[in-house]
């Protein structure tokens, strides 16, 4: 008797484990599917605005010349996970971090869990700042993040801004490492336009509008791709866990029902004793 009890608790315990497993999982999928919808339209803002940059690098050329330069001082943005229970997340980032050369750079840590784990590994950052694990909060983050970005990249002259990030695909996550400041101009160049545009501003200050513009959405972008692929990974670790604990709850049932049959036979067997002593 004591056994089977012993075994109802687990089973009992299993279960409510898996009513909060099951509404992690559902959390999870509600914020990546949140994520999926604002990243279709945000994919297609920014690349508008790239190709807004081919528009005017193609008609003023000379905007885009840069003077030599020995200095390539770099600001390293990772985004890492603001929350717990999400697998090898941050970990997987780190890795692809370490890889990178890292002279005379600085490295800013976004997501409370993330900085643990570069803690841990002394990873040296310059500022360990709060992230998001839902996309409501992702535009007063971006909003902070890239004022920030600008104020140091021209207070300290730095060269280049780039961001390392997670990014979603077909029930899993990439990391990736883009440079958004200065803007790969390379990539936006077109040979000719088939109209020329009016232009009723400087061209110089189109430009540095478009730079400004590319790098709030460069970020705001990353924030929501960051929390697109940590949810993805928390469900995807969630469904883990929710088959372990049925495979758990199916061998404690089986052990639950050999137990409570053996508990049977031994209480038949007692009283029919008992009942041949009576007799007897």
């Amino acid at each position: 008797m004591i056994a089977s009890l012993k075994l109802k608790r687990k089973l009992q315990s299993a279960r409510e484990i898996e009513e909060i497993v099951s509404s992690m999982k559902a959390f999870a999928n509600f914020n990546v599917q949140t994520a999926k919808k604002g990243l279709s339209n945000l994919r297609i803002y920014q690349n508008t605005i790239e190709d807004s940059f081919g528009d005017i690098i193609t008609l003023f050329p000379h905007l885009i010349k840069e003077g030599p330069s020995d200095r390539k001082r770099t600001i390293f943005v990772v985004f890492l996970s603001q929350e717990g229970l999400c697998g090898f997340f941050n970990e997987n980032i780190l890795n692809f971090f370490e890889k990178i050369p890292h002279e005379d750079s600085i490295t800013i840590v976004m997501g409370e869990k993330g900085a643990q784990e570069a803690k841990s590994r002394k990873i040296a950052c310059r500022h360990y700042l709060s992230g998001t694990s839902n996309v409501e909060a992702i535009e007063i983050n971006a909003i902070e993040l890239s004022s920030y970005l600008i104020e140091i990249f021209e207070k300290e002259h730095f060269d280049k801004i780039a961001l390392i990030h997670a990014e979603l695909e077909a029930g899993s996550y990439k990391i990736v490492e883009k440079r958004v400041l200065p803007p790969d101009f390379s990539k936006f160049h077109k040979k000719s336009l088939q109209k020329e545009p009016l232009l009723y501003l400087k061209s110089e200050d189109i430009l540095h509008s478009l730079i400004k513009e590319y790098l709030h959405i460069s970020i705001y972008r990353a924030f929501i791709e960051s929390v697109a692929s940590e949810n993805q990974a928390r469900l995807n670790a969630m469904v883990h866990a929710s088959n372990t604990i049925k495979e758990r709850e199916k061998l404690l049932t089986q052990e639950l029902n050999v137990h409570r049959q053996q508990e049977i036979t031994d209480e038949l067997l007692e009283i029919i004793n008992t009942y041949r002593s009576m007799t007897k």
